[in-house]
């Protein structure tokens, strides 16, 4: 491996790592990143004990909840391009996020104080809502949705407008709940804690994995169905294996933060054009690049509006939007990727 290669892989674990840094020691209460890393590091008794609760129950679980979040969103975005050959995909246009609002809003509104453990009865309720409309897109596309991607993804889009309509119709029946289910679906990671990392932990890393680990498949799968029966590959299954873990992963994702849109759209597209077209190393990149757009966007959502903060989809909203108008023009004329 060459030094520039080197230094292309050091690049994003170096930036996110500074990220993390960085957003543990901003906020109400300033801490140097030096001080940061100490508290981290075990010098406790030198620091007062505010700034270890700070540092260690409060800013470092979100940072790391972030992290995740970010991640898993970036590599799914690889997965659905390659996978639909189609530079606009992204694991939301499924009706992942449509999915899991609609558990959310079910959620708050039968069951307002019902926090619960962990990740609580709103992100129970959210992963199960992701799932059930993952797989009942998959129902309604039938057999030919590997054959003819946009059969799956025109599912999914009809499916989350039905589950919006639903989420519409509960805020006009229980006013009393919009500001709630409103903010859930704009994205935040302010409840995020210990529990919650875990919990990604345990999903979205393993998920990661096994994306990158079915890098070369993917290579062969984004060249089209027949080419992949050409190769020996067995498409639907494969795509299954692959989509399934990317639904599985988002769901978790989405459950925690809420609906939280472009990471999955933006990510893949910057990486390729630094690492190269090969989806192992896409999906590599791709997460620690859409981590350290995560975690600079959370603090970006509680430091500009500071002590108040806003959603974090917003932030990613105001901008992917832009990026999404550049890509649309790039792409203009085009029907698939170029690689």
């Amino acid at each position: 491996m060459t030094a520039k290669r080197r230094l292309e892989w050091l690049l994003g674990p170096v930036v996110l790592a500074a990220l993390i840094l960085l957003s543990i020691g901003i906020g109400s209460v300033r801490i140097s990143v030096g001080d940061v890393l100490a508290v981290l590091l075990g010098r406790e008794g030198d620091f007062p004990d505010t700034w270890i609760m700070i540092i260690r129950r409060i800013r470092l679980p979100r940072t790391l909840a972030a992290a995740m979040v970010g991640g898993v969103l970036a590599t799914g975005g690889v997965a659905c391009q390659g996978l639909f050959r189609n530079p606009l995909s992204e694991p939301y246009l499924l009706g992942i996020s449509s999915g899991a609002a609609l558990g959310a809003a079910f959620a708050i509104v039968l069951a307002p104080a019902g926090a619960g453990a962990g990740l609580g009865v709103i992100g129970l309720s959210a992963f199960v809502g992701a799932l059930a409309v993952t797989f009942a897109a998959f129902m309604a596309a039938g057999r030919g949705a590997f054959r003819l991607p946009s059969t799956l993804l025109l599912s999914g889009i009809a499916i989350a407008f039905l589950c919006q309509a639903v989420i519409w119709l509960l805020m006009t029946l229980h006013r009393e709940h919009v500001e709630r289910i409103t903010f859930w679906t704009l994205g935040s990671l302010a409840s995020a804690g210990w529990s919650k990392v875990a919990w990604l932990t345990a999903i979205t890393l393993p998920a990661t994995v096994v994306l990158a680990y079915m890098g070369r498949v993917m290579d062969v799968l984004s060249t089209g169905h027949d080419s992949a029966y050409g190769l020996g590959l067995r498409p639907e299954r494969a795509a299954i294996i692959i989509l399934g873990v990317t639904a599985l992963g988002t769901a978790a994702a989405v459950s925690v933060s809420g609906s939280i849109g472009f990471v999955g759209l933006m990510v893949p597209h910057i990486v390729r054009v630094i690492g190269g077209p090969s989806h192992r190393s896409l999906v590599v990149r791709s997460w620690f690049g859409g981590a350290s757009l995560m975690v600079a966007a959370d603090l970006t959502a509680r430091t500009v509006n500071a002590p108040g903060e806003i959603p974090v989809g917003i932030v990613t909203a105001l901008i992917g939007a832009p990026f999404l108008l550049v890509l649309t023009r790039g792409k203009r004329g085009e029907g698939r990727m170029d690689g």
